[in-house]
């Protein structure tokens, strides 16, 4: 018999008719395999019944992180009616503001604040509120069911507080064909702003 015709070593049992080899698996893949069990079981002691955070313990840590980078919603909320007023005599602020409202609310409460889509922002009828403050607090979170967006995620409180004092001085305003008035009168708006 010649090296060619020497016959695999076999298991030693047949399924229709088909033989299997006797192939042991390399001596590295087996040690592997065995220490992934070692090294699976030491994991599961120090996670589970030994001193290594848990994986809820780790979650509680990354939401604590998280909370802390964000900003409190105090600190985005302690705009007072006198700081927004103080803001509507900003000239840069105002500038700025006015870019923005034109890229942002132009399209539905129109160009000069007359009412399109959303109310006249120019007459002394409002529907949320009749503070400086409320006027931030309705562009910060929106009014969803109107159809106004919330903008807390797309500008930064700074800015929405200056959109509020620039909203502020075109109370009066009296732009051509205005929208019907909605809402209550105003009341201390125009003090509070000027």
């Amino acid at each position: 018999m010649t090296a060619g015709d020497e016959k695999p070593p076999m298991v030693g049992h047949a399924v229709d008719g088909i033989e299997e080899f006797d192939n042991p698996l390399p001596g590295w893949w087996v040690w592997i395999f065995w220490a992934t069990i070692v090294f699976s079981l030491g994991y599961w002691a120090y996670y589970e019944h030994g001193p290594g955070p848990s994986v809820i313990a780790d979650y509680e840590t990354d939401v604590r992180a998280a909370a802390e980078r964000a900003p409190t919603p105090a600190a985005e909320t302690a705009m007072s009616d006198e700081a927004v007023g103080a803001l509507a005599r900003d000239g840069a602020a105002m500038t700025k503001a006015r870019e923005t409202y034109e890229a942002k609310c132009a399209m539905c409460h129109g160009p000069q604040g007359q009412g399109l889509i959303g109310p006249n922002l120019t007459d002394e009828y409002w529907l949320h509120g009749n503070r400086p403050t409320d006027l931030v607090r309705t562009i910060t979170d929106g009014v969803v069911d109107k159809g106004m967006i919330p903008w807390k995620g797309q500008l930064p409180p700074p800015e929405i507080a200056a959109l509020a004092a620039y909203i502020g001085t075109l109370v009066g305003s009296n732009p051509p064909n205005p929208k019907a008035p909605q809402g209550d009168k105003l009341g201390a708006w125009r003090a509070a702003s000027r």
